[in-house]
């Protein structure tokens, strides 16, 4: 167990692997066989869906959204620019979400999206704060506009999701056309504004239906003998273009000799409508393909071997060939014909089939497809199938194992909510699910409930009949936790003697390496930096081929601040070298303990009496703390920043660093050493700035210093007064003795605090 992973502090371990997206759901669904081609529709995406600008197509299900924004894709001219996410229920998670749209973007622009990425697998950080912000810079560097289609909108609730779709759509930049599809108004986004800038394209229902000929040849395509053209009036009236509507009566059609009869009995609204003809398709079908229909319903995305599995049968192959070729409102997602999904609408139709007929097998099978997904490797899948069939102690299984992964793929809310879906009690039985809730608060920085599960992982761990393996590990993971909580509240004292207590007990590799790494930067904490270096060195030897860069970057970090601390600054940049080398091979340039290797690199160059360079580092360092919870180091690089401040004669910014670092310390129990001391600083208070009497300047004098200050040069200036730059140099001569500067910096400075006077003075003539 790693209580210092993802979000919880120093030492924090675990790799950020990339996270496995299923890339179905970046591929456009496939155009079913005699589809309509609805060129018109398409000519007029291709007339005003330009770059800069958002597409909306909103409509309920059966309207052929995804249909017309396929066909377009693949028609486009740069349609290998063109990147797809359809999203779903699971995507209700920023982490998730994110990730999704990302890989979309990245499969038609490599490196594309490379920034936001790595923030968005970084501790600490937000959506909206800082993984959309580095995308939109992503997007304003790219040479050739890309294309965003995000299908199924109407899927993300989730409040984070759409405030940061509303930031992304809010700024998009001339280099992205966005296209989002949904059943639903997106009402979080800001719409009204952008249909006042005339730079929103909206399809609704009324665009997408299907015009009176367009609905005479589909359903000249689709029945065995075409209608007449009042039939096909009479239908298309009832339906109002609803495509899935007039497909579903085609296909109940067939079956009738006497369309004129059978046309007639088709009534209602489009609801009534789509549940008749469901009822009527499925009633035709026989029994084993019917069957195989409702019991696949539970899958959002169907392939043969998941089929197979879900229905403990064989023959998925044949049957999904079998419904792809009958036209059963089967989606082919990729172009091997791997993957598959069923139209919405057909999908709840097939849902409340197998509710009916059999209202027993679905929690059979929803716990056959969290089998197979996690055999797979795909836990989010796995774990809300198991939670769907009840079966929650396989949900456990899978989520006492996966959290961390999931967490530090950046999914918190997707492991809040399985934590919900179990409910405390089972969380409280279970030390493995206690350990991990204690992780995952400590995540958040919410120490006491990090304590709080410590304690009641510890006492689910006295339970008897627990295998000895599993106490063992609970023990070592309880004593990590601890001394990261003792460690976030700025208690040295006792994390030193838990961070002992986590080497003493017998752990895998794992949590030994995590003891190692945290009894070293306790010692570092404490002052005692030769100490220190025995286990840092044995925490990067348990390291070595275990893939853990985390480990090496932040036991590697804090050598480059000792050696920095010490004076050895060729050995402080071969660590802090070391270091930034593993934060890039996991991608870990973002996680807030990369603040390590920028704090030595600045301490090195105040201590070479760079102080502009010094403070680019320590700003640097404070932006990751600020994603985690370590209190002591963000006062350690307060206070640096607070004597760089001061050397440059910023007092105001020194005073206000200072004042923040003091502030943090007061709540610290026990802090130690810091290499940089608020309590040892002192900084000047600010000189009152002297008044003096406005200087008589001319009129020209003051054009001159007023454009000056506009940063404009001085040919500028003489090009923009139409006079000779000799002429100017001469009026800055007089200019600067009577403010009292010495040249242009003390000009810009000047004017900043008195702005020239708008009207003549002495001479108007200038």
């Amino acid at each position: 167990m790693d209580p210092t992973s993802s979000r919880a502090g120093p030492g924090a371990v675990g790799s950020a692997e990339p996270k496995p997206v299923l890339r179905t759901k970046l591929t456009p669904p496939g155009a079913q066989p005699g589809a309509l081609a609805r060129a018109e529709l398409v000519a007029r995406l291709d007339a005003e869906m330009l770059p800069g600008r958002l597409g909306l197509v909103v409509a309920p299900a059966g309207w052929g959204k995804s249909a017309l924004l396929a066909s377009w894709c693949a028609q486009h001219p740069a349609r290998d620019r063109c990147g797809w996410f359809s999203a779903d229920d699971a995507d209700n998670d920023p982490g998730r979400f994110w990730t999704y749209v990302l890989a979309a973007l990245a499969a038609v622009r490599p490196g594309l999206g490379d920034g936001a990425t790595q923030l968005l697998s970084a501790p600490g950080t937000t959506a909206l704060g800082d993984v959309v912000p580095a995308l939109l810079n992503n997007l304003a560097e790219q040479p050739e506009p890309v294309t965003l289609v995000i299908d199924d909108y109407q899927t993300v609730t989730h409040r984070e999701v759409q405030d940061s779709v509303a930031l992304l759509v809010e700024r998009i930049p001339p280099t992205l056309c966005l296209i989002i599809a949904s059943r639903t108004q997106p009402n979080a986004l800001p719409i009204a504004r952008w249909r006042g800038r005339a730079r929103m394209v909206e399809l609704t229902a009324a665009d997408l239906a299907l015009t009176l000929g367009e609905t005479t040849e589909l359903l000249a395509r689709e029945l065995p003998t075409p209608p007449t053209v009042e039939d096909a009036a009479r239908l298309h009236e009832r339906t109002e273009g609803w495509v899935a509507g007039l497909h579903l009566a085609a296909l109940s059609l067939r079956r009738r000799r006497d369309l004129h009869e059978a046309i007639s009995e088709i009534t209602g609204d489009n609801r009534r409508i789509g549940d008749y003809l469901a009822g009527e398709v499925l009633a035709a079908q026989p029994d084993e393909l019917r069957g195989f229909l409702r019991r696949t319903s539970i899958l959002q995305r169907l392939s043969a071997p998941l089929c197979d599995a879900t229905t403990a049968g064989t023959d998925a192959v044949a049957m999904l060939a079998r419904i792809e070729r009958d036209q059963l409102f089967l989606i082919p997602l990729d172009d091997r014909r791997r993957w598959y999904r069923y139209h919405h609408l057909f999908a709840d139709v097939l849902r409340r089939d197998l509710e009916h007929t059999e209202p027993d097998l679905a929690a059979v099978l929803h716990r056959r497809a969290a089998d197979w997904f996690a055999a797979h490797e795909l836990p989010v899948e796995a774990v809300a199938h198991a939670l769907a069939g009840g079966d929650t102690a396989q949900a456990a299984e899978l989520i006492a194992a996966h959290t961390m992964p999931v967490c530090l793929q950046g999914q918190v809310d997707t492991v809040l909510a399985w934590f919900r879906a179990l409910g405390e009690d089972a969380c409280r039985a279970d030390p493995r699910l206690g350990m991990v809730r204690a992780m995952v608060a400590g995540a958040g920085g919410n120490i006491a409930e990090m304590v709080r599960w410590a304690d009641l992982t510890e006492e689910a761990a006295a339970s008897p009949g627990l295998p000895a393996d599993l106490v063992t590990s609970v023990h070592a993971g309880v004593a990590l936790t601890r001394w990261g909580s003792a460690y976030f509240a700025g208690d040295v004292t006792a994390s030193v003697r838990h961070a002992r207590a986590a080497i003493r007990l017998p752990a895998d590799n794992r949590t030994l390496r995590q003891a190692y790494a945290a009894l070293g930067w306790t010692l570092y904490r404490k002052g005692q930096f030769r100490e220190a270096q025995a286990p840092f060195s044995q925490a990067k030897l348990l390291s070595q081929d275990r893939g853990d860069d985390l480990t090496i970057m932040v036991t590697c970090g804090i050598q480059a601040i000792i050696a920095a601390a010490e004076g050895h600054q060729h050995d402080a940049e071969a660590f802090a070298a070391r270091a930034e080398g593993a934060s890039r091979r996991h991608s870990a340039g973002e996680h807030f303990n990369a603040w390590c290797f920028h704090f030595a690199r600045g301490w090195a160059a105040r201590e070479q009496y760079a102080p502009e360079q010094a403070q680019g580092h320590f700003q640097r360092a404070l932006e990751l703390l600020r994603r985690g919870p370590m209190r002591l180091e963000t006062v350690e690089v307060l206070t640096a920043l607070a004597l760089t401040d001061r050397q440059l004669g910023r007092i105001d910014s020194a005073t206000d660093h200072l004042e923040e670092a003091l502030g943090i310390l007061e709540h610290c129990r026990h802090p130690g050493y810091l290499l940089a001391d608020p309590r040892a600083v002192q900084i000047p208070p600010t000189p009152p700035v002297p008044t003096r009497a406005a200087p008589a300047l001319t009129r020209r004098e003051s054009e001159i210093l007023a454009l000056i200050a506009a940063a404009l040069s001085d040919q500028q200036v003489a090009d923009h007064l139409g006079i000779s730059p000799r002429t100017v140099h001469a009026h800055l001569r007089s200019i600067y003795p009577k403010i009292g500067v010495r040249g242009r910096v003390g000009a810009v400075r000047y004017v900043l605090n008195h702005p020239p006077p708008a009207g003549p003075r002495h001479d108007p003539a200038g």
